[in-house]
């Protein structure tokens, strides 16, 4: 029996912006939502905020610095924009075999993000030119 990566749960959205402030006040503005506290993830190098709508989030990141991963993503696209979608599944570890197994060239083993639940990125090469983001339920 072929494995499958086994998910049924889009957790979010993410979107990276120059700006963070300046995004939660125009997205604020549009959908008349509250966007949550800022956290700021030194590990990640990077500000987060997000916006809950009723069946999704979205993350919305800034880079802290020119050193952060995803200031790289606005060298290229200095708007901002879509940064990847995240996919929950129940065990992160069988996920992670079943990636590699699949030849979907996670890009890490799972590392736990600033939530504290495990996660890891699957090659976008490897998924029509989509980065997603593999993290656990827990």
């Amino acid at each position: 029996m072929k494995k499958i990566l086994k998910t049924n749960k889009i957790d979010h959205i993410a979107i990276v912006v120059p700006d963070l402030r300046l995004a939660l006040k125009h997205y604020e503005s549009i959908f008349g939502l509250k966007a949550s506290e800022v956290i700021i993830s030194t590990s990640q190098k990077v500000k987060i905020s997000y916006l809950n709508f009723s069946n999704i989030q979205l993350e919305i990141i800034q880079p802290l610095d020119s050193d952060s991963p995803i200031n790289k993503f606005l060298i290229k696209n200095p708007s901002g924009g879509l940064h990847h979608i995240g996919l929950e599944v129940d065990d992160i570890n069988e996920s992670y075999k079943v990636s590699e197994g699949l030849n979907l060239n996670p890009i890490e083993k799972p590392v736990n993000g600033h939530h504290g639940k495990p996660l890891f990125f699957l090659h976008p090469k490897k998924m029509m030119n989509l980065l997603f983001e593999i993290l656990s339920k827990k």
